[in-house]
């Protein structure tokens, strides 16, 4: 059986508190790179939604503004037609 010194508690101490530290530090330089790849696309998914909702927007108020020329093209018709009666 082996022998437990204080200078093998020291060194064994050391070195798992070292492999510790690496392995925190490539777990929290990963999940940095990690979550700014995420960030990016979800800039991107967000932006594009923004203007794809813009361009829908612009379509339906242009189909309104449309069908209320052609409404009132209608309206001044009928009144034209019954103001001459």
């Amino acid at each position: 059986m082996k022998t437990i010194s204080t200078s093998n508690i020291k060194e064994n101490t050391l070195k798992l508190n070292e492999l510790a530290l690496k392995s925190t530090e490539k777990v929290a330089l990963k999940t940095i790179n990690t979550v700014g790849n995420f960030q990016s696309y979800t800039s991107k998914t967000i932006k594009n939604s923004l203007n794809f909702t813009a361009k829908q927007q612009d379509n339906f108020f242009n189909n309104i503004e449309n069908a209320k020329e052609i409404i009132w093209k209608n309206l001044n018709k009928g009144l034209d037609f019954f103001s001459k009666n």
